[in-house]
């Protein structure tokens, strides 16, 4: 067995090639050692092989790293079981990469569009709620960009009665193949059928309200009803209001991906919420309760004694509420503690930080420290 040939000579590149460097190395190798124009040639489907292995490996960002640190042993290629000299196996490989438009050039198998009535595409759409709506749920009504269908036709955009036609140029595919001699052989293309612009369906009496396009002139009002304790990426689905179905098919759907605000005050992550409290120097050190405000109610949080600067308290189930599947679901409230240093402080205060100040010396453990170190000093000083 010939030794395996490196990657990047197999497609003639440096190792900084870029993805599209990759991809136009690829497609010339690959209309040079195509099966189909090699018939004769049985070296020419190893070379195909060689080449579309070496591409999806260096297409992969993690496959070609692995590939550039460690060599063969870093890459498992799913071209290792692939006989060179199955034609179908190669050509399962071609479509993969480049789908089936560029491997019809070769006479590859071609996946035909469906005849029959089709559901039209979903629509996807961005909404932008407030905190509070994520967190109790709301009602909206919100005017989209989306034609109500003509109320005369239906939607249909043909008179009463008059249905569409099946395209006859195209037989309900909305494609046609285009088939071209070139120097290298015939080679074949899909375009949209001009007749019935790639719907199919021929409308030959116009609906006079619509003229044809199915569609009123007033935009959709929907409904939208959030429920509690969404998040950002949530989606909400609107059943039938998305594009169109082809030979009468029924419509998409419309899908609303939800985008949270972010709150001044309460910060979400995952199901907890996270805030941050001041507290006065004298609870942190003696303990004491607080009031603190939370999505659901007020609640009294316990500040235990001798609090640090950056401690967590945790109030269990204190947080973002929401129904499951399971039942419902609830997480943490988080308090994140820190020292509230006053800019400004009236002459009471300040006489009774200064009486503190006076009782309060260093902490032992780092007094003596600090002694050890200034004697340290003084033995070891140099005098230049």
């Amino acid at each position: 067995m010939p030794e395996k040939r490196d990657y990047y000579e197999v497609l003639d590149l440096s190792k900084d090639a870029t993805e599209a460097d990759i991809k136009k190395s690829f497609r010339k190798k690959a209309m040079q050692y195509h099966p189909d124009r090699n018939p004769d040639d049985p070296e020419a489907a190893n070379k195909f092989k060689e080449a579309s292995e070496a591409y999806e490996i260096l297409t992969d960002p993690e496959k070609r790293s692995a590939y550039d640190r460690f060599g063969f042993s870093g890459v498992e290629s799913r071209f290792s079981n692939v006989n060179a000299g199955d034609f179908s196996s190669v050509m399962d490989i071609f479509n993969s990469i480049f789908g089936d438009d560029l491997s019809s050039m070769f006479g590859g198998r071609r996946a035909r569009r469906p005849t029959g009535p089709q559901k039209g595409s979903d629509l996807l759409m961005n909404y932008g709620i407030s905190f509070e709506d994520a967190i109790y749920g709301a009602t909206k009504i919100i005017d989209v960009p989306i034609k109500k269908p003509c109320l005369d036709c239906k939607g249909i955009g043909s008179e009463k009665g008059e249905p569409p036609e099946t395209c006859p140029e195209c037989k309900g595919a909305g494609i046609v193949m285009v088939s071209q001699r070139t120097a290298f052989g015939v080679f074949s293309t899909q375009q949209a059928c001009r007749r019935c612009r790639g719907n199919g369906e021929i409308i030959t009496s116009p609906c006079k309200i619509c003229r044809g396009t199915g569609d009123s002139g007033e935009n959709e009002r929907i409904k939208l009803v959030i429920p509690p304790g969404v998040d950002s990426g949530f989606r909400l689905r609107v059943r039938g209001k998305g594009e169109r179905g082809r030979l009468s098919g029924p419509k998409g759907d419309l899908y609303f991906r939800l985008i949270v605000d972010s709150h001044s005050f309460y910060k979400r992550q995952g199901d907890n919420i996270i805030v941050e409290l001041s507290i006065p120097y004298p609870i942190a050190v003696l303990g004491g309760d607080m009031v603190v405000p939370t999505p659901y109610g007020p609640e009294k949080v316990k500040i235990p004694k001798k609090t640090k600067e950056g401690n967590v308290l945790r109030l269990s189930r204190k947080g973002i509420q929401r129904k499951t599947q399971y039942g419902m679901n609830y997480g943490d409230f988080l308090i994140i503690v820190h020292y509230a240093i006053p800019s400004k402080i009236s002459e009471t205060e300040k006489e009774l930080l200064t009486q503190l100040k006076d009782v309060m010396p260093l902490p032992k453990k780092q007094e003596k420290q600090f002694q050890k170190l200034i004697e340290d000093s003084k033995k070891n000083k140099v005098n230049y």
